[in-house]
C-alpha cells in the first residue's frame, strides 16, 4: 500500500518536486527494510547476539534488563549504557487472522524463549557462537536497496 501511494506521488509530480516524496521514501526504507528483513538474535552461553546497520552487538545474560513484545515490536535492552539505544525490531500485526487461525505472533515467541533462556541458566545454549552464526552488519543490504531506489527514481519518467 504505501508502496502504490509512493508511486503515485513520486509518479504524478513533475519537475524536481517528484524527487523530494521519493528520496525521503527511499532514505526511510534503507534504514527500516533491512532491520525488518534480516534481523538476527543469536544466543550463546555469554549473552545475545543482534545484527543491526552497524554492525553486531552483544548483552550478557547477566546484564539484560527488558525483554518485551508490544504489538508489532519486539523490544530488548540492556543495563550497560555503551549497548547504547534499546534493540528494537517492528512488523505487521494481523491480530485478527492470529486470533481466527489460532496462531501466535513470531515476535511474542521469541519473546518467550529469551525470557525463559534469562531466567532459566539450565536452558541457555552451552557453546560459545561462532562470528558467522551471530550474522553480519546490515548496512550491505541498505546499500543495495538505496541503490536500486536511486536507479528507479532517475529511470522512470
Amino acid at each position: 500500500m504505501v508502496v502504490l501511494w509512493a508511486a503515485l506521488m513520486v509518479l504524478t509530480e513533475v519537475g524536481g518536486w517528484r524527487y523530494v516524496p521519493g528520496v525521503l521514501l527511499g532514505f526511510t526504507g534503507v534504514l527500516l527494510l533491512p532491520r525488518m528483513a534480516a534481523w538476527r538474535i543469536t544466543a550463546d552461553r555469554d549473552g545475545l547476539w543482534f545484527n543491526g546497520l552497524r554492525g553486531v552487538r552483544h548483552i550478557e545474560w547477566d546484564h539484560l534488563m527488558t525483554v518485551r513484545c508490544e504489538g508489532g515490536e519486539l523490544k530488548l535492552d540492556s543495563r550497560r549504557p555503551r549497548f547504547g539505544s534499546a534493540w528494537t525490531a517492528h512488523a505487521p500485526r494481523w491480530g485478527r487472522l492470529e486470533r481466527r487461525f489460532g496462531l501466535v505472533h513470531p515476535y511474542e515467541r521469541t519473546a518467550a524463549e529469551i525470557t525463559a533462556m534469562w531466567q532459566n541458566p539450565a536452558l541457555r545454549p552451552t557453546a560459545p557462537s561462532d562470528e558467522r552464526a551471530r550474522g553480519r552488519a546490515l548496512w550491505p543490504l541498505g546499500v543495495a536497496l538505496g541503490l536500486v531506489w536511486v536507479a528507479a527514481l532517475v529511470l522512470v519518467p
